[in-house]
Parts: C-alpha cells; structure tokens; sequence
C-alpha cells in the first residue's frame, strides 16, 4: 500500500493518469486531511476525478495521529497534508509516499522512506505498457505545466520515456 499526500494526487488527476495507475497499482491511503484539501475545490475537473476514486474504493482515508501531525508540522516545514501524509506512513504496512513536495521528499530521503513522484508513476505506466511513447510524453509535459518542476528534473524523466 502507497500513502500519498494531496499534489501528487492532483497532479496525477490533471494529467489524466490518475485512474490508469490507481488501476494499476495496489491502494493508496490518505490521511483526512488530504482528502479534504484534494476535493476543495469540488465541480474542478481532477477533484471529481479523485472523488471517483474515494467512491471506488480506490484510495482509502485512513486517520493519521493529530499529535504526529502537530510534530512534524513544527520539526519540519511541512504543510497540514504532507505532515499528515508522513504521518500517517508506517513502514510495516507502506511502501512508499507519493509526493511532489519539496521539503516532503528531503524529509523522507533523511528518513530513508522510499517517495515516488508523478513523473515517476508516468515512466512506470510507460514500463509496464499502461501508456505509449506518445502518451507517456503528453503526460510529462503536462505535469512539467501543472507542477513546480526544474528542467532539469523534467529532462530526467522525458529521458526514461524510451
């Protein structure tokens, strides 16, 4: 099972993946707080995707310990859905967060939590034959516009899509 916080979500609904990898892969849990932040903004597109995915069963909601939330908000610089995210994250039960946050993903390479970004779950649709050569690179270059991506990272990636 993968956690994951609200971006990397988002990111996934914006560039129409989100449904190919939830299909794919095992289920994510989010804490509360992310289901809340990901359907904020209810009649948008990608929320009325991720809603979807909630009603599926797709992605669980699980409570992540409000005294742990409250810890890595003040120990790191971390948002209420990342620090849920990370808090919620047990090593026995998940294999990785997914996550496109910055000080998430230096948090968990410190903590030597395996992370996976959008950008990664499109290569691996791409390895494993969900999305073509074409498709692949439509959907990194829709998630370089959606997302905080340097060049540098996005060239990473496109580079992967061979």
């Amino acid at each position: 099972m993968l956690v994951s916080n609200t971006s990397t979500l988002v990111l996934l609904a914006k560039a129409t993946c989100l449904e190919i990898f939830l299909k794919s892969a095992q289920v994510v849990a989010v804490p509360v707080q992310v289901r809340e932040e990901a359907l904020f903004e209810k009649e948008a597109y990608y929320a009325r995707l991720i809603r979807k995915m909630f009603d599926e069963k797709k992605i669980l909601v699980n409570a992540a310990k409000a005294e742990s939330i409250k810890k890595a908000m003040s120990n790191f610089r971390l948002d209420i859905g990342e620090a849920a995210a990370y808090a919620l994250f047990d090593n026995s039960k998940h294999q990785a967060i997914l996550t496109d946050d910055s000080e998430l993903i230096k948090l968990c390479r410190l903590e030597k939590i395996t992370f996976i970004c959008a950008m990664a779950v499109v290569v691996n649709l791409f390895e494993s034959q969900k999305l073509s050569k074409l498709e692949a690179l439509e959907k990194l270059r829709k998630l370089r516009e959606e997302g905080r991506y340097s060049e540098k990272i996005y060239e990473h990636f496109k580079s992967e899509v061979k």
